[in-house]
């Protein structure tokens, strides 16, 4: 889902590099979990604990990550990319409007005295 859907969105803003949102989706989210999560048990592999996770079952994330999960988004991309952008319901304007200047009480201080004294 996460390679169709990135595909739809990307040509909605009219992106032109597919193969470079394809590989974002695929590889910067799931990667940055999987470095922080091995970080932190190279830190109890350093304690000589039991908790943590045996080499062998990360070796087995990375195949898993890399076997199943990256191919389903190189599948879900090319799908998602085969469609036709998605159409927004909304038409805009192209001529600007007048935005009228905020109250006292509407700048970003005051908005946040009330909601830090709860």
């Amino acid at each position: 889902f996460g390679g169709y859907s990135s595909a739809r969105l990307y040509k909605v803003f009219n992106g032109e590099d597919w193969k470079t949102n394809t590989l974002m989706t695929a590889m910067l989210y799931p990667g940055v979990i999987f470095v922080v999560f091995f970080v932190l048990n190279l830190f109890i592999w350093g304690q000589k604990s039991s908790g943590a996770v045996p080499f062998t079952t990360m070796f087995a994330l990375l195949v898993l990550w890399f076997g199943i999960s990256v191919p389903l988004v190189f599948l879900g991309s090319y799908f998602g990319f085969r469609r036709e952008a998605i159409e927004l319901p909304v038409r805009t304007n192209h001529v600007p409007r007048q935005i009228p200047s905020q109250a006292w009480f509407m700048q970003p201080l005051p908005r946040q005295i009330p909601s830090q004294a709860w």
